[in-house]
């Protein structure tokens, strides 16, 4: 049984996670961001996930510490403020965006997104048989995100916002970040995200 250590950034969300976890059959335990990244680590996980949470990075206790000590060594799946944190790893900018929250917006796939096996038939705009679709329904809650891409994240979906089009799922070594919550009941096919990305980073893991 794969084990899933779930680092709370504070946020409403996580138990919606840890009951996706448990349906899918992981175990799942659950540290808040104070927890000291040794006693995380020594719960021995097979991948971790950084949960959602309110403010920046660097205010989520030892959130950004983990990430560095962990990324590459261990898989991670970063959502929202998670996903932040990996952005900020690579050097990248999050910044204000203007406020969505609550509310199923569609994040166009690019063509690495249209390629990846997380997004593969998801989208709802490929009418015509054969047809690419790329507009793929997702929940937003955030006010901030990230524009531009740094070094060693490959951008796979963005939305426009006020501040131009912000990265809202991406790749990078041994880690798949989500701006978007695909926990909520306004990701109409979040489960499937979710499974697939805990599937995905695992596979990778036994790739040399």
């Amino acid at each position: 049984m794969t084990h899933i250590v779930l680092v709370d950034n504070h946020d409403s969300f996580v138990y919606n996670l840890v009951d996706a976890f448990a349906e899918a059959g992981h175990r799942c335990t659950v540290f808040r961001n104070s927890v000291a990244v040794e006693d995380i680590l020594a719960a021995e996980p097979d991948l971790i996930c950084l949960s959602p949470g309110p403010g920046y990075p660097a205010d989520a206790g030892n959130l950004l510490e983990l990430v560095d000590r962990v990324l590459g060594e261990i898989p991670l799946l970063g959502i929202c403020l998670g996903f932040q944190a990996l952005i900020e790893h690579h050097g990248g900018t999050v910044e204000p965006c203007g406020p969505v929250h609550g509310v199923s917006l569609p994040m166009e796939l690019t063509d690495a997104g249209v390629d990846s096996p997380v997004f593969a038939g998801l989208a709802v705009d490929a009418e015509i048989p054969g047809e690419v679709g790329r507009l793929v329904p997702v929940a937003r809650y955030h006010s901030l995100g990230c524009v531009t891409a740094p070094e060693g994240v490959t951008t796979l979906a963005t939305t426009d916002t006020r501040v131009g089009d912000v990265i809202m799922a991406a790749a990078m070594d041994r880690a798949i970040g989500l701006q978007f919550h695909p926990e909520s009941v306004l990701s109409p096919s979040g489960p499937i995200i979710l499974n697939r990305c805990v599937e995905q980073l695992l596979t990778e893991r036994t790739l040399p």
